[in-house]
């Protein structure tokens, strides 16, 4: 279940880690005299039973049993499919097949059915390798009445993707496109259109880079950021709690999981103070000039109303739209019920835009004075970035 590997890397006898299958098996003939003499000790070289082949002949063992209490669990009842593929390490192409049915006790039942190596990504090669597993299974496309995939060509294009091909010989196979990706997919391609967002988390990115990039510079943000705590418990500032002042890092966001960026914007403002003390080490002791260049010009970038100000006003959007993502992904979830969060999730978004104006400028007003940042002033001319000043109008 926890998806533990049994070889090691070296399985010889002078290896330290032989791998789980035969360490466990070394632990428990440590406190088993039977299995310490009879396996161990008094079988034959080519009789102990812990080979490759013999290990690999366990797994296969174990997974065939496992499928079969589960497809035993289905019975001929109704099931739906989620497929996804990509690369393994060895550069294969893998399709995992998940089935979701309902089960005796009226619980939506989600279960790895397997792995399917596919020599191409077209919607034929995948619909050909469902069937094989189905054959295998005993399953039919008969009994599928649900189809969930990602929103690429090949898998829900309107004419020979897979959806098409499954609808032309099932009909009732109806295609659902996931409603968290369909967030991520819309979050991102909104970031994108707009310039100034679409800056604010290219320089993220770079920030992510230059202060992950170095153990040494996430051992200086550590300490930096403990010390502030502890300096704002003595001073009594910060409470004391379980669960509170947790270790915090910055993590390299993600474009297909739009909840990773929510997480790093949180950190940030919590580590803002301590992230510039680190940047300013690095621009003056920097090893190379590139390094030093890119941790000043960041600094300047983040010293700016205008960074800021996205800041907090994507964390404000991000924390709607990922408390909908993180409700769209538990199982227990139906169409009826993601509908209306979507709709509850839009209104909370546009309250902000009605109303959400002055709370979000204080705040940020607060956040500069707290860090030393300079306040933009709103009776001076806009200008629009990669436009000169002529023609600017006023921020008011």
């Amino acid at each position: 279940m926890q998806g533990l590997p049994f070889r090691g890397n070296d399985e010889s006898e002078n290896s330290t880690n032989q791998g789980n299958f035969l360490e466990l098996l070394k632990f428990i003939a440590s406190n088993n005299e039977e299995i310490r003499n009879v396996i161990l000790g008094n079988a034959p070289e080519n009789l102990k039973l812990t080979s490759p082949d013999i290990q690999r002949d366990i797994i296969n063992a174990a997974a065939f049993e496992i499928t079969k209490a589960i497809i035993l669990d289905m019975g001929d009842d109704l099931f739906s499919i989620l497929v996804d593929e990509c690369r393994d390490v060895s550069v294969k192409e893998q399709m995992g097949v998940v089935i979701r049915y309902v089960d005796s006790f009226g619980c939506v039942i989600e279960r790895f059915l397997g792995l399917v190596h596919v020599r191409d990504t077209s919607a034929t090669s995948l619909l050909k390798g469902i069937k094989s597993l189905f054959s295998n299974y005993g399953l039919s496309i008969a009994s599928l009445r649900g189809q969930g995939y990602d929103g690429a060509s090949n898998m829900r294009g309107e004419f020979h993707g897979l959806k098409s091909l499954i609808l032309k010989e099932n009909s009732c196979a109806y295609y659902i496109h996931c409603f968290a990706h369909q967030l991520q997919l819309t979050l991102v391609a909104v970031a994108k259109k707009h310039l100034n967002v679409c800056s604010f988390f290219n320089t993220i990115t770079r920030l992510c880079n230059v202060i992950g990039g170095s153990c040494k510079r996430r051992d200086m943000l550590r300490e930096k950021q403990m010390e502030k705590v502890m300096i704002g418990i003595s001073q009594g500032v910060i409470e004391t709690g379980q669960g509170l002042n947790q270790e915090m890092t910055l993590k390299r966001p993600r474009d297909t999981r739009w909840g990773s960026h929510f997480g790093t914007l949180i950190n940030l403002l919590h580590l803002f103070s301590s992230v510039i003390e680190v940047l300013e080490f690095v621009g003056e002791n920097g090893n190379e000039d590139s390094q030093r260049a890119e941790a000043i010009d960041l600094i300047d970038i983040m010293l700016r109303f205008e960074f800021l100000f996205v800041l907090h006003l994507m964390i404000k959007i991000l924390g709607i739209t990922n408390e909908l993502s993180q409700v769209l992904q538990k199982k227990d979830q139906n169409i009826v019920n993601a509908m209306h969060l979507v709709k509850v999730s839009k209104c909370h978004l546009q309250q902000v835009r009605d109303d959400g104006w002055e709370s979000l400028l204080k705040q940020v007003i607060d956040f500069c004075g707290e860090n030393n940042v300079s306040e933009i002033d709103m009776q001076d001319m806009f200008i629009v970035r990669g436009r000169s000043r002529r023609g600017s109008e006023d921020m008011i």
